[in-house]
């Protein structure tokens, strides 16, 4: 078990730190002060931070106290080194409208608390809270069972997805469509130099997506973390030909559990012209990030809800904020939920929904042609919950919500 701290120094979705609507981000230093106040409804258990003005060599000896009941209480912290430098923290049970936590920052120790611990291997990378694994993503190229085509083998996806219960609510080379596997983000219909690659549709062989490996972690009591490193080839150019780079950060935050019933896991992907070409999408029906749900979700005994309260055939191509896909797992109830950023291209982007297998894919394409410019990297952002049983749509609107507006945080002493 790798147990790393805080290595990377690129943090997204970061909680500002406000002063006033219009003020710049400020930073905390040591005795400082500075609250948080609860958003428009109520929130639980949500990640939260707060810029650093302290130097970087003084990041290991920080501890942080809430002073709301004005009794000092220590906080699970953890940091995120960067320019600033960020304090993350989980804000721990209901917070109302316009309700207020106040902290304080000092030197000490800091609580430790339970942790998000990182597993690497050669082929994989797990991030686990407490004993329970959370998801797994598959470094080393996966080779199908015998019966499938071995053109179908990928890497690059995510694969286990776990829920509290330990219900695998994720699936890998499913008979009726072995390109469909885990957590994955491929185009279909492209132009790129004069050729047409498939990124998708692996048995064509005319493009893949390949892992390249993962390049930094981080583990600690808020969250566990990794950034991989990922090639989107053109198989019909001669030789092969590289057309994008891709990274994907992925975060898995210390809250929910057994208590609450499901995991959050947040996903940023960045996208980059490998050479000076662009590479144009035009006009199409599916291609972009997307899911395969458990194997046992067929037809009849799967349930999809998306953030309109459509189903599976109502919903396809709408523009739902999230979807739910939940049924069946080992004689239990789980579920996936699908939500994306508004801070993305098209959002909410156009969801295909397929109307008899459990997958689904945010596809901006489907509004129309567009492209991935040189000078112009392509940044999209999703969050997935793995959950026990029915998530409420309360629950979903919340994390939703949570995920594209955090928590703002103010200084409140000099």
């Amino acid at each position: 078990m790798l147990r790393v701290l805080a290595t990377i120094s690129v943090w997204f979705l970061a909680v500002n730190v406000i002063a006033a609507k219009d003020d710049p981000p400020a930073s905390v230093g040591i005795g400082q002060v500075f609250e948080i106040v609860g958003a428009e409804g109520a929130t639980a258990a949500a990640p939260a931070s707060v810029g650093l003005s302290v130097v970087a060599g003084d990041l290991d000896d920080l501890r942080l106290i809430e002073t709301t009941t004005g009794t000092d209480v220590p906080v699970p912290s953890q940091v995120e080194p960067g320019e600033p430098p960020h304090l993350w923290w989980i804000v721990e049970g209901e917070l109302a409208a316009d309700a207020r936590r106040k902290y304080r920052l000092e030197r000490g120790e800091p609580l430790a608390g339970s942790s998000v611990t990182i597993d690497q291997r050669p082929e994989a990378v797990t991030i686990r809270i407490g004993d329970a694994s959370v998801l797994q993503y598959n470094i080393a190229h996966v080779e199908p069972l015998a019966e499938i085509d071995a053109r179908y083998g990928r890497s690059g996806h995510i694969h286990p997805a776990w829920t509290p219960a330990g219900a695998v609510v994720t699936d890998e080379f499913p008979p009726d469509h072995a390109h469909q596997s885990g957590l994955y983000l491929a185009f279909v219909k492209t132009e790129f130099e004069g050729r047409t690659p498939d990124f998708w549709n692996l048995l064509g062989g005319t493009g893949r997506v390949n892992s390249k490996g993962v390049t930094r972690m981080a583990a600690g009591p808020v969250f566990g973390e990794f950034t991989t490193a990922q090639e989107h080839v053109d198989q019909s150019a001669p030789d092969g030909k590289v057309a994008l780079t891709e990274t994907w950060n992925v975060r898995v935050w210390n809250v929910g559990g057994t208590e609450t019933g499901y995991w959050i896991c947040d996903l940023t992907s960045r996208i980059t012209c490998a050479t000076d070409s662009p590479l144009r999408l035009p006009e199409y029906h599916y291609g972009g990030m997307a899911l395969r749900g458990a194997r046992e979700w067929t037809p009849q005994n799967v349930t999809i809800v998306t953030s309109e309260a459509h189903d599976r055939v109502s919903g396809n191509h709408t523009r739902p904020w999230w979807c739910d896909m939940g049924g069946t797992v080992s004689g239990a109830k789980a579920g996936l939920l699908f939500a994306t950023h508004p801070d993305n291209f098209r959002a909410p982007e156009p969801l295909r929904i397929h109307p008899t297998m459990p997958y689904m894919v945010y596809a901006p394409s489907f509004l129309g042609d567009w492209e991935i410019a040189p000078d112009a990297p392509h940044v999209s952002r999703y969050r997935f919950v793995f959950h026990d049983g029915d998530l409420p749509a309360e629950t979903a609107n919340r994390l939703q919500g949570e995920f594209g507006k955090p928590l703002t945080a103010r200084v409140v002493s000099p």
